[in-house]
């Protein structure tokens, strides 16, 4: 018989994490997954470690040449074989009750897919923060497009990410993630929640996002992270221009609030043109509100100018706290 859910987990790397991982999703109480290893051209011990469990016939192990986490997630949905996917980063792991209370509730409420709530973990696996929905937990189901907005507020990261969700496998019939790029999350996150037509919410952290020092999230910016996180402001925008003209609108603000809110050298930022999209995308606001109005026209003016005025309010705030 098919599994019902195919749990696709990149390998990049991680020998000190990875069996971990593994076995939070062995240990799981909903049984008929599949769990498909994409061995990303390991140099350490990964993959050793991925054929001690060859022998559980629920898991493939696939190996290629390291092409990033991207190219790993789509060779994956390329052998999946369940009705549901499931993404886990191969240096997290889960709770017990994940797959199961996740597929209770896309099958409950009929939706395409389903979210829950996640700990913030340290490296050796302890729970120090949870991250909790932006939306009330009063919500239990919306349509995509709402569940997109509330991406745009702050602390929109558990909607965005990959991980912490099951989606019906055919969502990803004619979206892929973008290869070669970083914030890749970000970039398909638009496209899968546009078109999903209900989203459900599991108010309970079932997730363990683990804060690695040393992962690409937490390393230094350089010029490919601005230029890779300039290009997906750039695909969203282009993305819900004469589709969507609120969330076209939000998008614009965002890539505004990006380019004011990085202290980014004045090299990269001529690289960038920053000054001169901001130029462009002037006037384009998602509220009348005065103090968005303020920081429009400061950041016509100039936008290092502005990030250093929104630094002292920031700290003459804190100061008042």
């Amino acid at each position: 018989m098919n599994p019902r859910i195919s749990v696709i987990v990149p390998v990049y790397n991680v020998q000190n994490y990875l069996e971990r991982c593994i076995e939070s999703v062995l240990n799981q109480t909903f049984k008929n997954f599949e769990l498909i290893l994409v061995n990303d051209g390991s140099t350490d011990n990964s993959l050793n470690i991925c054929k001690r469990y060859k022998k559980d016939n629920r898991i493939k192990i696939i190996s290629q040449k390291n092409k990033g986490l991207s190219a790993a997630r789509n060779k994956g949905l390329e052998l999946a074989q369940g009705e549901y996917v499931s993404f886990i980063d191969s240096d997290d792991f889960v709770e017990k009750d994940y797959l199961k209370l996740l597929f209770e509730n896309i099958n409950k409420y009929s939706t395409d897919i389903a979210m829950c709530e996640y700990f913030l973990t340290n490296e050796k696996g302890k729970k120090y923060s949870i991250v909790r929905f932006n939306e009330p937990k009063t919500i239990l189901v919306l349509s995509g497009r709402e569940t997109l907005k509330y991406s745009y507020e702050k602390n929109g990261t558990s909607n965005i990410v990959a991980w912490n969700k099951i989606y019906k496998k055919t969502m990803f019939n004619n979206i892929k993630y973008k290869e070669g790029s970083y914030f890749e999350d970000d970039q398909i996150a638009g496209q899968l929640f546009y078109t999903a037509k209900r989203v459900s919410f599991v108010h309970q952290p079932l997730y363990n996002y683990v804060q690695r020092s040393n992962s690409i999230m937490h390393s230094s910016w350089n010029l490919k992270k601005y230029k890779d996180s300039q290009s997906i402001f750039y695909d969203k925008i282009k993305f819900f221009k004469g589709k969507d003209l609120e969330l076209y609108k939000l998008s614009i603000q965002q890539y505004k609030h990006w380019i004011i809110g990085n202290n980014i050298d004045t090299s990269t930022m001529k690289l960038l043109n920053l000054q001169k999209d901001y130029r462009h995308y002037f006037g384009i606001m998602t509220s009348d509100n005065p103090r968005l109005i303020l920081e429009d026209i400061l950041g016509f003016i100039n936008i290092r100018m502005t990030y250093k005025l929104k630094k002292i309010v920031k700290q003459l705030l804190h100061l008042q706290d």
